[in-house]
């Protein structure tokens, strides 16, 4: 296999981060379910449509393409360690045959595609086509889940047309398979409107992922043993509140169509913004001052890694700053945030001097790309050009300040709560990640190494600053050099 990038992808350091915090807080034993907050990632709609796949398979394709999301075009071969894809799919089973079955059946999923030549015969019925495994390889082995993606797949993936964005915690709630495929298939269709057009009965099997269930032949089946279940675990579960409606082809009552009826609901995304004082707040602003609707604030509660609290808040200031100081008018706030927001644009420094006190702190200088302030000047909202991210940035800054703050706390112990330290960060899910994608010999963590290997610095450093704060809320029993420096 290809050697990995050297940065851990964002997506997977984002679960990483996700999964260590999680497991801390509920135990080994936590799924993606107990989390506090949410992973999302965009699924090209032509995945969306995968034919007859299990539950556990639809739920392991989507972590895949998690997984995937973050890393570079060219990437195809990928690892994960095992807890933590367990993790992601929420599958707290030790059953591993179960899960192997559903890893190997997504190796039997497709994509069909056809291929129009210029020369071809209009109604044509030979047509080239291409038919793609979604999934090449997949293997577990030595504590690991390995997976391959062909090259075209890698290109659709990364494809910025088409897609839905989907709720890792949402897709793994569902228990019901025809639940999990609906969702998505309503999902991908929402931008439309509802009522969805009308489906033969047919066609709504295979919107459900029950094309190839005989015992749904017969209407009355459907409806009690599809249709309800997916409606109702819909509703229960995911941000859409879902209703269908029948039609009888005319002097029968044998139903021979059907559609779905949907709306925006406050699912799980939208709670996150009622889990604080602040975050109801900030929703009261979103809503209130700048009269965003619930689809858009849906969009960004989906997408709680990309749109942060504190990203939220420098667009919030930087449309205040930007109508109080703009050289023309803003005649439609709540767009310029929303553009603020996806282009990760602050407040200039060099406008600063001058302007009123903001609700939120702008980002520094240094953390500015360059351009950031020159796409922040009046005018130049449909002119700009992405600039980097400053909350990736940020984030980035504050694991590495965390880590060498937590090897420096290391370093004050003694010998032998270090070697405890040592011993159990081995043992963790960051760990082993990092020894695959560093391909490091197996064997024990020396402080030689850390000193000499930053990255394992940062990580080590992260592992004690998580067992001083589990030390803190008195779930560990501490020598008392470990005790004096987690009073500090």
């Amino acid at each position: 296999m290809p050697k990995p990038p050297q940065r851990i992808a964002t997506s997977e350091q984002y679960a990483l981060e996700l999964f260590q915090e999680t497991v801390g807080r509920k135990g080994t034993a936590a799924t993606i379910a107990d989390a506090d907050k949410d992973l999302t990632f965009k699924k090209n709609n032509v995945f969306i449509d995968v034919g007859e796949l299990s539950l556990l398979g639809r739920r392991s394709l989507n972590v895949m393409d998690f997984l995937a999301s973050g890393a570079a075009p060219d990437v195809t071969d990928f690892d994960c360690d095992l807890a933590l894809f367990r993790f992601l799919l929420n599958y707290d089973s030790r059953n591993y045959k179960h899960m192997r079955e559903a890893l190997r059946e997504t190796q039997k999923s497709t994509v069909l595609v056809e291929v129009e030549h210029a020369s071809s015969r209009p109604g044509a019925d030979v047509k080239d086509f291409v038919s793609i495994s979604l999934v090449n390889m997949v293997a577990v082995t030595g504590g690991r889940v390995y997976f391959q993606f062909h090259p075209a797949i890698r290109r659709l993936q990364r494809d910025q047309r088409g897609y839905t964005f989907l709720s890792l915690r949402t897709t793994s709630a569902f228990s019901s398979q025809y639940a999990h495929a609906l969702y998505e298939r309503l999902r991908s269709v929402a931008f439309r409107g509802s009522p969805t057009e009308w489906l033969t009965v047919d066609e709504a099997r295979r919107w459900a992922g029950a094309s190839g269930d005989k015992y749904a032949d017969e209407f009355k089946a459907f409806k009690r043993r599809v249709l309800e279940i997916a409606r109702t675990q819909i509703n229960e579960l995911s941000d859409l509140h879902v209703e269908y409606e029948t039609r009888s082809s005319p002097g029968s009552k044998k139903v021979t169509h059907v559609r779905f009826v949907f709306r925006e609901q406050e699912g799980r995304g939208m709670q996150l913004f009622h889990e604080s004082e602040a975050r109801k707040d900030l929703y009261n602003t979103l809503r209130g001052e700048f009269g965003l609707g619930t689809r858009e604030i849906e969009d960004i509660a989906r997408r709680p890694q990309d749109f942060t609290q504190d990203r939220i808040e420098a667009a919030v200031a930087f449309v205040r700053h930007r109508m109080r100081k703009g050289g023309k008018k803003v005649h439609a706030p709540g767009k310029l945030l929303l553009k603020a927001l996806e282009e990760g644009w602050t407040i200039p420094t060099a406008e600063l001097e001058d302007a009123l006190p903001a609700p939120a702190a702008p980002v520094p200088a240094q953390e500015q790309a360059p351009g950031a302030a020159a796409a922040s000047l009046p005018g130049a909202a449909e002119t700009a050009t992405p600039v980097a991210d400053p909350a990736a940035t940020r984030l980035q800054r504050e694991y590495e300040q965390g880590g060498e703050q937590g090897f420096a706390a290391y370093l004050m112990l003694d010998a032998t709560t270090q070697a405890g330290l040592l011993a159990s960060f081995a043992r963790t899910a960051p760990f082993r990640a990092l020894q695959a994608q560093m391909q490091r010999a197996k064997g024990p963590v020396t402080e030689a190494e850390l000193r000499a290997t930053e990255r394992l610095r940062l990580a080590f450093g992260q592992h004690v600053l998580a067992a001083q704060k589990k030390a803190a809320r008195g779930h560990l029993v501490s020598t008392r050099p470990q005790a004096k420096l987690f009073e500090r």
